[in-house]
């Protein structure tokens, strides 16, 4: 037990190496990731993704409900089973620091998070909702006959935009100290998985 401690000690220390690269390098993009990591909530599923979905093609909309109500609920399963700490909190609380100055990590209205922390219902809930609109409007845009050109540079410009938003969605709350980023990494795994 006491090295799974150790190493997960580790892993959280190299986690706020990179919450204060992050934090030190990118201070003025402050607002970008407040922005982000808002947008990125699954409120928005259900306010805005969803109605708009829905008009447009039901069944999509539908799939969306689903995706994001059952990737939260297994959000919360796994926080329950993972429990998982968030790096400001981890920060002030662990003994890993006992002989050595406390690293400096900012607070932002946001990290007050106080739940568990792994996997990051942000990035689970991006991955899966739109994972599912990227697929949907592959979907509607390989309908017609079109050279394959056409059609693998629509794949490849609807699956960068993901994995762009991805990146985006976990920086943020890793810059916000709200997830280490194993935290994000798992969520965004995870939320693919929950599509299937």
């Amino acid at each position: 037990m006491q090295r799974m401690d150790a190493g997960m000690d580790l892993l959280h220390s190299s986690g706020v190496e990179l919450v204060q690269y992050l934090q030190m390098n990118y201070k003025d993009s402050q607002s970008w990731f407040t922005f982000i990591s808002l947008a990125a909530d699954l409120r928005n599923t259900f306010f805005v993704f969803f109605p708009i979905w829905f008009h447009l093609c039901e069944a999509v909309g539908v799939k969306l409900i689903w995706v994001a109500v059952i990737g939260d609920w297994l959000n919360l399963i796994f926080k329950w089973f993972l429990f998982g700490q968030r790096p400001y909190w981890w920060v002030h609380e662990t003994e890993f620091y006992a002989n050595s100055s406390l690293p400096v990590v900012q607070q932002f209205p946001i990290t007050c998070e106080t739940g568990p922390g792994s996997p990051s219902g942000h990035a689970m809930g991006s991955a899966g909702v739109w994972h599912v609109m990227v697929t949907a409007l592959l979907t509607f845009g390989l309908q017609k006959k079109q050279p394959i050109l056409q059609k693998w540079c629509l794949h490849v410009l609807l699956w960068t935009m993901f994995w762009m938003i991805q990146v985006c969605v976990c920086a943020s709350r890793v810059f916000l100290a709200a997830h280490f980023p194993h935290q994000v990494f798992f969520g965004v795994i995870s939320g693919q998985d929950t599509f299937f």
